[in-house]
C-alpha cells in the first residue's frame, strides 16, 4: 500500500477478487502489444489509469454500476460498512485495475483510432459524441454497456487521447507542449491514495 499514506493498512488480500488476479495476468500481454506497437507500457498503462480512476470519481452517481461496489466488498474482506470513502480510497486502485488493463488494451487495439476518426467525421470534422462508436467500443470492453455517453461527457484524458489521435490523422501541426496521446496531463493525473486520505481528514 502506499508508503506515505500514514494508514495502518499494509496489504489487501485479493483472494476474493477473482476478476483483479485475472487482469494481473493480463497485463503481461498488453505491456507486450504497447512494445510492439512502439509506445512504452508505462505510459499507456498511466493513460489508462488516469481514465478510469476519473470514471471512479464519478461512479458514485451511476445508477447503473453494480461491479465496482461488489469488487470493493471482496477488497475490503466485507469490512467497507459505514466507512465507504476510506475504502474508496485505500481500496481504488486494485478494485479498478480489470478496468484498467481493458482500457489500456483497448486503446492500443487495431482498428480503435479508426472509430475515433470515424466518429469525429474525419476530413469533413464534427463534434465528437457519446453517441459515436468509440464511446459504445469502449463500454463494451469494460463490461458496461451503457458508458458511451458519460465518457463522453466527462472531459477526461480518454478525450484528450481521442483529440490527440484526431490532430496527428488530420497532419494538424503539433504544438511543442504536446506530448502526443499517451501523456497525461498534469491536471488529470489522478489523485494518490495518501492525497484522498489526507482530504477526508480535512473535510468537515
Amino acid at each position: 500500500m502506499d508508503a506515505d499514506a500514514d494508514q495502518p493498512l499494509e496489504n489487501l488480500d485479493l483472494r476474493g477478487s477473482p476478476e483483479t488476479v485475472a487482469a494481473q495476468r493480463r497485463w503481461g500481454a498488453v505491456g507486450r502489444r504497447a512494445q510492439r506497437a512502439g509506445v512504452e507500457p508505462g505510459k499507456v498503462f498511466a493513460l489508462a489509469r488516469a481514465v478510469v480512476c476519473r470514471w471512479w470519481e464519478h461512479s458514485l452517481h451511476w445508477e447503473q454500476e453494480e461491479m465496482w461496489p461488489h469488487r470493493l466488498q471482496q477488497a475490503s474482506c466485507g469490512k467497507v460498512g459505514g466507512d465507504v470513502e476510506r475504502w474508496r480510497a485505500v481500496a481504488r486502485d486494485a478494485v479498478i485495475f480489470p478496468e484498467v488493463v481493458a482500457v489500456a488494451g483497448a486503446l492500443l487495439d487495431r482498428g480503435v483510432e479508426e472509430l475515433v476518426w470515424t466518429d469525429s467525421g474525419g476530413a469533413g470534422q464534427r463534434p465528437l459524441t457519446g453517441e459515436g462508436h468509440f464511446g459504445r467500443y469502449l463500454g463494451e470492453r469494460v463490461g458496461r454497456p451503457w458508458l458511451g455517453p458519460l465518457v463522453a461527457a466527462d472531459g477526461g484524458p480518454v478525450i484528450t487521447w481521442k483529440a490527440a489521435v484526431i490532430r496527428r490523422r488530420r497532419g494538424k501541426p503539433v504544438d511543442p507542449y504536446d506530448a502526443g496521446p499517451w501523456q497525461v496531463r498534469a491536471d488529470q493525473q489522478p489523485p494518490t491514495m495518501a492525497g484522498l486520505l489526507r482530504e477526508q481528514t480535512r473535510a468537515p
